[in-house]
């Protein structure tokens, strides 16, 4: 819905609400999370992805990753501020507003980390995928998104290190790749929580 109706229909409705609420982002996009795998299903996945994956070198014009990146550190301050003032006003929040709440000074100290951690022009240079639903993002966020999915966004470095072994029984990632690994996990996450807090503000609305 455009803001000036929101507006005319919520008249009380703050910035970040009206931002929120704003149908030109599209719909909702669902969290990251598929089936939870664990050692060995994780290091099948990795092979088959490996396999699978078909990238190249990419084009000057590729520019799909950092507006989405911006895009999603907008909207979890954006969040973050609205259910904050929920909670403000004496609204009832629950233990998932309470965590963003509580936590969001770790979240903004990612988005510091992956701002220093992620060269523009370096980015730039990795392979990016060809095929949907990620196509020209650089493969190592294919990879990362796919370990955040099926690990339901639980850091655990044994498991990482099998399954980017098992990717690269068949498909050897670049130095580059693997030095971006890191940064690029916090981005998906950064990506996951975007999704989750949208969805508790709105749901607020």
């Amino acid at each position: 819905m455009a803001r000036p109706r929101l507006k005319h229909l919520i008249p009380q409705a703050g910035t970040e609400l009206l931002s929120l609420l704003d149908a030109s982002r599209g719909l909702l996009l669902p969290p990251l999370r598929s089936e939870i795998f664990g050692p060995l299903r994780l290091a099948a996945h990795g092979r088959s992805l490996g396999a699978t994956h078909r990238a190249a070198t990419p084009s000057w014009r590729t520019v799909t990753f950092f507006p989405r990146l911006r895009s999603n550190i907008r909207v979890l301050r954006e969040a973050y501020r609205f259910i904050s003032a929920q909670a403000r006003s004496g609204h009832e929040i629950g233990p998932a507003d309470e965590w963003l709440l509580d936590n969001f000074h770790l979240i903004e100290a990612q988005f510091e980390a992956v701002h220093e951690g992620l060269p523009r022009n370096y980015y730039r240079a990795l392979p990016v995928l060809l095929d949907e639903p990620l196509a020209s993002l650089p493969r190592v966020y294919g990879i990362a998104w796919a370990f955040v999915a099926h690990s339901d966004g639980a850091f655990d470095e044994e498991l990482l290190l099998h399954f980017l072994a098992a990717y690269q029984e068949s498909c050897e990632l670049t130095l580059g790749e693997i030095w971006a690994l890191p940064t690029t996990l916090r981005v998906v996450l950064i990506e996951n929580l975007r999704r989750l807090a949208e969805r508790l503000a709105t749901h607020k609305a």
